[in-house]
């Protein structure tokens, strides 16, 4: 048998705790929603910036094979071209260090009358930064002398410093062999 202490507006009581709890659960939908999406936005700028980063490596990369085949392949018709190519793409100490000696580097090239093919066949970003690279990479050179019955194959080893100016263009800086 039910108590007569029971007051007549217990129903509202029963109300207005349900209001609350429906009030509380929406505070922590939208908190959670808000949450949710910030992470999602935080993910989608992360990978932005991992495939930036990326892209910025293959760059990096590209642009040091690509001296760096021109460097090691020599041909007798184009060789003042050649060089002018490889002068144009470099910069600072390795600048400092080939251009001047460029005449004296043609005339050994004339005189033995050699021409060298070379090819990256590997290449990989050892330190990425947005102003700078180096690039370790694997280099094989055959070289035809007409006093040598046979070419010679000779491999290489190299660091390459890539420099990048705030207009993007790169220039690579150093050439280091690695024994």
């Amino acid at each position: 048998m039910p108590s007569q202490d029971t007051p007549r507006g217990g129903g509202r009581t029963g109300l207005i705790v349900a209001a609350v709890v429906a009030a509380v659960s929406l505070v922590a939908a939208l908190v959670a929603t808000g949450l949710w999406l910030t992470e999602r936005g935080e993910a989608a700028s992360i990978r932005a910036d991992r495939a930036a980063a990326t892209e910025l490596d293959e760059a990096y990369r590209d642009y040091a094979t690509e001296v760096m085949t021109h460097l090691m392949t020599i041909r007798q018709e184009t060789l003042t071209e050649d060089v002018d190519r490889i002068v144009g793409m470099i910069e600072g100490d390795f600048s400092e260090q080939f251009a001047p000696r460029r005449d004296s580097y043609e005339e050994v090239v004339k005189t033995t009358d050699v021409v060298a093919d070379g090819v990256v066949s590997a290449a990989a970003v050892e330190n990425s930064y947005p102003e700078y690279a180096d690039v370790i990479m694997a280099i094989d050179q055959t070289i035809g002398n007409p006093k040598s019955e046979e070419d010679q194959d000779r491999q290489y080893r190299v660091r390459v410093t890539v420099n990048r100016h705030d207009d993007g263009v790169m220039k690579v800086s150093g050439v280091n062999f690695i024994p």
